[in-house]
């Protein structure tokens, strides 16, 4: 008598075959040609934005670099290179998340079959973003809150009349 719960022959795999995608829940929204006109339009004016971020980034970098060698004349320019150096990283960042989101609307416009899923792609990354833009914003907004309360302070407690 055999077990019911132990199959009778092993299932054939094959150690050398790549894993297989599971299957999708069905078939998929295909977007029609009006809406990925709008797509397409949308992916191309996110490659505009991008161009001008890898320029940012590049004289960003370049700066930090000039910078660099004046750190062993003056010190102090350690400050600007790192902050430039930052700057490029971010906006490096920027533009690669802002060309894998117009990739992905341009896939959703080109291929057929999965635009929901390549659409989600495309929202995540412009998810990540505008998560990164917003948090410089918010830092931007805190700094200059503290830049404000330092001038309240100072002109409150006489910190900036002159000696007499």
């Amino acid at each position: 008598m055999t077990d019911p719960t132990v199959p009778a022959t092993p299932p054939a795999t094959d150690a050398g075959a790549p894993p297989v995608a599971p299957p999708t829940d069905g078939p998929q929204y295909e977007f029609n040609d009006a809406q990925n006109q709008v797509i397409n339009d949308l992916a191309t004016a996110i490659v505009w934005v991008r161009l001008p971020l890898l320029v940012a980034a590049l004289l960003q970098a370049m700066i930090a670099v000039g910078l660099a060698f004046r750190v062993g004349r003056d010190g102090a320019h350690i400050v600007g290179v790192l902050g430039h150096a930052l700057s490029s990283v971010v906006c490096f960042m920027l533009a690669n998340w802002l060309m894998r989101a117009a990739a992905a609307f341009a896939r959703v416009t080109t291929t057929t079959g999965r635009d929901i899923s390549h659409m989600m792609t495309a929202l995540r990354s412009l998810g990540a973003w505008f998560d990164l833009l917003a948090f410089f914003v918010k830092l931007y907004l805190l700094l200059l809150g503290l830049l404000l309360a330092i001038l309240c302070f100072g002109l409150l407690f006489g910190t900036f009349r002159e000696a007499v």
